[in-house]
Order: C-alpha cells, then structure tokens, then sequence
C-alpha cells in the first residue's frame, strides 16, 4: 500500500452522497406540456459553528415539485430513501439525483425526512438525556430522536419556470442548528423548526465554468472502468460514476504508477474523487487520488480521543471500505465509534491531494504527523484495519499499521481579514474540543492559489471579519504557523 505524504463537531450550546439514475417523473405534472427539462439536484449543510456534532444522519423519504398546474411531480432517488450524512457537507455537496420533469411552472418543492441519529461530544455543563441512557459530560453518546416531517419549500428561487430542453439544478441546504433542539438537557430534533432546509438555484458562486456543482472527496473502491468512465461506490455514500478526460489530475505515487493517468486505475482499488456535476447530469472528474493500490478494509473518522500509553486511536465513522465481507465493518455505519490499536511497527502519513505547493512550503510538516503523539481530537483520519471485534455500546475494536491523515470539516467565523495565502479564524468559534491549538486566540487557515475550490465567493478576497465559513483542511495543529491546509473553503 501507499499513501501520499479534522473536524466537525457537538452541539453548539443552545454531513452521503448517493448514486442516482434518470428519474422519470409522475405523468401529468408540470401542466404546460411544452417538452421536458433536465433537473440536478445535490445537497449541502449550514451547520453551527463552535458545535461538537460528530456525525448527523437523516432519512429523505421523497422530494416532489409542485406544479401551478396538474400533479406533484415525484423526483426518483437512488435508492429511494438515501440515508445522508449531513456533517461533511458543511464543505461539500452531496448527488442526489438527476431527473427529467416535464417543463412548465413550478410553484414549490417538497422534502420529507425521518430517523434522524445523532452522535455529539457532550461539551456542556451537564448530562444530556435523549439518547439510550444519559449521556455524562466529555462523553460522546448516540442520539436518536423520534422524528418526522415533510417540509414546504415556496420561497426563493420558487416559482421556477423549466423550459423544453433546459439543463437546470437546484441545492437543498439542512441547517443543524436549526433542527437540533435542546430543552432542560434534552436532546431532540424538530425538523418543523424555520429555517431547517432552504433551497438555491445552481450553479454555486465559484463553480468551474460549465458546472453546476462539485461533488468533492468521493472516497471508494473502484467497481468498473469502462473506456474513460469510472464507477466509484462507497459503503456509506453510495456510488457515481464520472468520465476522465485530457484536463483531470492524478495524484498518485509514482513509484506505483508513473502514467499519471487512467491506466493507474483498476478495479477493487480505493480512490478519493473530485467531480464536476454537468449541466445535462453527468460528471467529470477533476482529480484521482489513488489511496490504496491494493484490496483491503479500511475506516475513516473524526478522532475524538488518543491514549498514547495503550496505543489507541478513538473515532467517529464517517466512512469505510469493506472487502473482507466481515459483518461487523459491514453492519457498521456513519456514526460508529472505532477504537484501533496499533501494531508494533506502524506508518504514519499524509494524504495531501493536490495541496501539495501548500504542504511544501511548511517546513516540518509531514514529520509533524509522523507517530501516535502528532495525533489529535478533530483530526480526519484512515487507517487499513484487520481483526474487528465487537467492543461495549455498539463499538467496533480493530487493529491497524497504517494512520494517514485526510481532511477535516469544521466551521467557525473569519476573526482577520485576508492576506493572502492566509486568514484567520476565531477559536472560540471552533469546535472545542479541538486538540493541540494550545490556546490560541486566532487561528490561520492557508489556502492555495490554483488548489483550493471556494464555494460562495469566488477567491479569499471575497471573506470579510465575521463571515461563517467551513473549511475541509488537512488539520496538524502542532504546525502552529497555519493549523489548516484548506482544499476547499465554503462562505454560508
């Protein structure tokens, strides 16, 4: 194997992407019987800065359109009730699907969701109830609140007129703070709450030319190859399938493949994905990046705790690859709590994914992440995982001899204006139990020019002192000059 050499987080104290096909609409609606057009439709997160909500899933049930006329207008799924992680689209979006609807005026969208499961880090000043037992403080504890809803979107960018032939998207936008409720130490979701989903046309201010949406850090095993066409699935984001062409990057090790092409690809190997989402639905890939050359389990998660003594690496799920058919790494999902033990001998790295004119230029900075004791809460790391087991509430034990660190989400407000490569954010908007910051007071973010994808503006001019922004970083707070090396910046 090779690896080239995080966070979101509770509950401010009061984020799946799945495959989809062509859906065919209810017959009759949009009522104007002018043709068809072609809808998109992804998703992203506003989520509350300085929370500690480590893994927030939701079930949608349908989404339908609304027509000044005729029948409701039923958008098809894949599969049919996704089940959507909703704290790593703070930074990225999530497909959900492309669909050919009638044209014709459309007055209202509407989404239904259920099953909402929370894990949170218990940060406030008491136990929290709600979950199966009461959750102590500094403890991270599962939630999951007996909710339903189906919530009418009749506000901007509705009404909207689809013309024959249009190529169009559309952007839901989950709001956790708004959804999450907490009452007398009671943890509940209301999705009924205002402002919990709004919608925006798309494109995205900051989309590539020709895009309506980035469908960023895809990570999963590669199912087929096809001429220049890539399946990717993932355990817990479903699956896409994007086209390479003469303009995509690859990031793989040269001693594996010095190609820097397709032919690096293969079957049953793991990748991480940056996709542009195409008027017409289709995708393109931006950048490969080749994680694993070689079949094997793997896990992915926020590190909530490390115990250096005993060797052991704490985190939060946010995604898998299973190859071994193990039940447990099968049955296990976004929100499980891992514990990996390390072996006597195990390698360290980074995984920087096209950041690498950033990461060069900080001096230390991969021998910053080079044994357990660079390893903080917050940080998104993978590691190839053997021997699974099951452990107390619901927890999986693994053994690994591989850590590599990936990127982290988090949100917090701008604290100093720009100067670029740099701005700063406010550490107490942080989520706070962030490990290695050391008490700073204004924490710098780098970007890169030509790397780093913004999303809301067009360029790091475009943040002001105060703005809510959320970072995907690779996060080595122990480099101490500029904690988070940004992929991706999004302005809310």
């Amino acid at each position: 194997m090779f690896r080239k050499s995080v966070l979101i987080t509770v509950l401010a104290m009061v984020t799946l992407s799945v495959a989809s096909c062509r859906g065919v609409p209810t017959a009759g609606g949009g009522g104007d019987g002018g043709g068809n057009s072609t809808l998109s439709l992804t998703m992203t997160d506003t989520p509350p800065a300085g929370a500690s909500i480590l893994s927030f899933k939701v079930t949608v049930t349908g989404v339908t359109l609304t027509p000044s006329s005729g029948t409701q207008v039923n958008l098809t799924l894949s599969p049919g009730t996704p089940i959507i992680e909703l704290t790593h689209l703070q930074t990225d979006s999530a497909f959900l699907g492309t669909s050919t609807v009638p044209s014709g005026n459309y007055t209202s969208a509407t989404v239904s969701f259920t099953s909402p499961d929370i894990v949170l880090f218990n940060q406030t000043a008491g136990a929290l109830t709600g979950a199966t037992a009461a959750c102590p403080i500094n403890a991270v504890c599962e939630f999951k609140p007996a909710a339903s809803a189906t919530i009418k979107l009749s506000t901007t960018p509705f009404p909207i007129s689809l013309t024959a032939s249009e190529q169009t998207g559309l952007s839901l936008d989950f709001n956790l703070n708004n959804a999450i409720t907490m009452t007398n130490g009671a943890i509940s979701v209301d999705f009924t709450q205002p402002n919990v989903l709004n919608v925006t046309s798309l494109p995205r201010t900051g989309a590539p030319s020709g895009s309506l949406d980035l469908i960023e850090d895809f990570s999963g095993v590669i199912t087929t190859i096809s001429g220049n066409s890539v399946t990717v699935r993932s355990d817990t984001k479903g699956m896409i399938t994007a086209v390479v062409n003469s303009s995509t990057t690859f990031n793989i090790d040269s001693t594996v493949c010095s190609a820097q092409n397709i032919t690096c690809l293969g079957a049953n190997k793991t990748v991480s994905i940056d996709a542009s989402l195409n008027l017409d639905g289709t995708m393109t890939v931006l950048e490969a990046d080749l994680l694993d050359n070689v079949s094997v389990d793997e896990v992915e998660g926020v590190v909530t705790s490390v115990n250096t003594s005993a060797q052991q690496i704490s985190l939060v799920l946010s995604d898998k690859t299973v190859v071994s058919g193990n039940a447990l790494l099968t049955a296990a999902t976004a929100g499980t709590i891992v514990q990996a033990t390390l072996g006597t001998s195990p390698t360290f790295s980074v995984d920087t994914k096209g950041l690498n004119a950033v990461i060069s230029s900080s001096p230390g900075d991969i021998a910053d992440f080079a044994s357990i004791t660079n390893v903080f809460a917050g940080q998104t790391v993978r590691m190839q995982v053997t021997n699974p087991t099951a452990g107390s509430n619901s927890s999986v034990l693994v053994n690994t001899n591989s850590v590599v660190l990936r990127f982290s989400r988090v949100t917090a407000a701008v604290s100093i204006a720009p100067a670029s490569p740099f701005f700063s954010v406010s550490a107490s908007t942080l989520p706070s139990f962030l490990g290695g910051l050391n008490g700073a007071v204004n924490v710098p973010v780098q970007v890169s020019s030509g790397q780093t994808n913004f999303d809301g503006v067009t360029d790091i001019t475009g943040l002001n002192v105060g703005d809510s922004v959320s970072v995907r970083a690779l996060y080595i707070p122990n480099f101490l000059t500029s904690p988070f090396f940004a992929a991706k910046v999004r302005k809310h």
